[in-house]
């Protein structure tokens, strides 16, 4: 196999470094299965790992990127061949093993999730951990007997990636939604809210200080607290056994329209834009440009 491009993330004493480097497949971490990256993301985690503003990475140097989907290019597992398309979230991609911000990744194959024949990888990448961290709490929401018909659904941080997708998603469930942001309140249209507020509004205010994205049901500013949830980072083996469930799985794509695609040398630029709270909705990236 041939050389690839991988941004690689080097420490120099308390000082970190990432750049885009050029690798041999020999440099790749332990693995059953490598996989030519198509597509990853710019999320928030990844931003503060390229910039080093928190202590994300844990070991050095490292490929950035916690999320990655391509197509299987070699295997010594049973369980994929070459061709098959994948995609891989978690399981500290990016923190300790070599991530997706790279064209080759090797990993284990019990990591790996199989590209449902739905979905692209872009359009996976789309959804991304951001989506399925907003799955979770949709149907952290429905177990907690939430429906339609008991009022509106608040989602803070509404034109970020889990944000946009959560409100999305809980529209086309038939939900009255209320994007809350500090952004322009201009309505997004392709996130489907039916109201958008401010950061200082009074529906803000009586949910209190709220550190992560937030989806909180209410009737009224002075209803008594109903049930939210804060956006759960997903438990690595639950990407393992996640389905989109059927109702939702033709329209997932159509929930995630607000994604643009960059290449891999944007990465640098996109970390300082989506900590300063430039990116609306989601980045996607694609090797190939």
């Amino acid at each position: 196999m041939a050389d690839f491009r991988a941004v690689l993330i080097r420490k120099n004493g308390d000082a970190q470094r990432a750049e885009l480097n050029q690798l041999a497949p020999a440099e790749l971490m332990e693995g059953d299965v490598t996989v030519a990256v198509s597509h990853s993301t710019v999320n928030y985690k990844d931003g503060l790992a390229l910039t080093g503003r928190a202590p994300v990475v844990r070991r050095f140097p490292m490929i950035p990127g916690i999320d990655f989907a391509g197509v299987v290019q070699e295997s010594d597992s049973p369980a994929y061949k070459t061709g098959d398309k994948v995609l891989l979230n978690g399981w500290g991609l990016g923190e300790t093993h070599y991530g997706g911000y790279a064209e080759l990744a090797r990993v284990e194959s019990d990591r790996l999730i199989p590209l449902a024949a739905e979905f692209s990888p872009a359009e996976a990448m789309a959804i991304g951990t951001a989506g399925y961290t907003a799955m979770l709490a949709v149907l952290a929401l429905e177990e907690a007997g939430v429906t339609p018909e008991k009022g509106p659904v608040l989602v803070t941080g509404a034109s970020g990636g889990v944000g946009s997708v959560a409100i999305a998603l809980l529209a086309k469930l038939g939900f009255h939604v209320i994007a809350s942001t500090g952004r322009n309140l201009a309505r997004p249209k392709s996130f489907r809210a039916t109201n958008c507020l401010g950061e200082r509004s009074r529906w803000r205010k009586s949910a209190g200080r709220v550190q992560s994205t937030v989806w909180d049901r209410k009737r009224s500013p002075t209803c008594s607290r109903p049930p939210n949830t804060a956006g759960p980072w997903p438990p690595a083996d639950w990407y393992k056994g996640w389905i989109c469930p059927p109702a939702l799985r033709r329209s997932f794509c159509a929930a995630c329209r607000c994604w643009a695609l960059s290449g891999l040398g944007d990465v640098f630029e996109a970390a300082e834009e989506i900590l300063a709270g430039k990116v609306r909705g989601r980045l996607v990236i694609d090797m190939s440009r």
